[in-house]
């Protein structure tokens, strides 16, 4: 009957601590030193949230940076996710498969030097990030359509880079997309 008590004990005080006491510590110590991040990194416009700098999101207009490709289209509707199953990941295609062949004959028919990440998916398929090299094979699209100089648009990519470490230098598409609203003064 000792064993019993003792063992229901050593239950009941592992629940409290490792169920309520530590997560608790652990909210409190993430919402008072890092907040913006316990908080998803969200990124807002004029009291509007447009975004989150961790979360990529579909940019189609041709007067943006467009994101790597993603399986999921950027899908982080519950309702969708729902209903497909996916809230994340990639086909992982091999070099052979004829999407990505696709992909890689479309992007060459405007540029011979495309870069790796501007054809193929993330692992998660929500990466919010693209290499420099990807975002400077857009700039001349996007000066085209904004009627901006190509060296305003490289001036501005300049301003976002991340140095990488161990990977290549890289930039928040989202951003660059918002800076470059600011820029053209949208």
């Amino acid at each position: 009957m000792k064993t019993i008590r003792s063992s229901i004990g050593l239950v009941v005080m592992t629940m409290i601590l490792c169920g309520l006491i530590f997560p608790l510590a652990v909210t409190a110590v993430g919402q008072t030193l890092f907040h913006h991040q316990a908080n998803g990194s969200l990124v807002t416009q004029n009291n509007q949230i447009v975004g989150s700098e961790l979360i990529g999101q579909q940019w189609d207009e041709p007067q943006y940076f467009h994101g790597r490709v993603s399986a999921v289209k950027y899908n982080m509707d519950a309702a969708m996710i729902k209903g497909n199953g996916v809230a994340s990941g990639s086909h992982n295609y091999s070099n052979g498969h004829p999407e990505l062949q696709q992909r890689v004959a479309a992007l060459k028919q405007t540029n011979d030097h495309t870069p790796i990440d501007a054809v193929t998916e993330s692992g998660s398929g929500l990466d919010p990030d693209i290499t420099v090299n990807n975002a400077k094979q857009q700039v001349a699209r996007i000066a085209e359509r904004r009627n901006l100089s190509t060296e305003q648009i490289n001036q501005l990519i300049s301003n976002q880079v991340h140095q990488g470490t161990l990977y290549d230098d890289d930039v928040n598409v989202l951003a660059l997309n918002l800076a470059l609203d600011r820029m053209s003064g949208h």
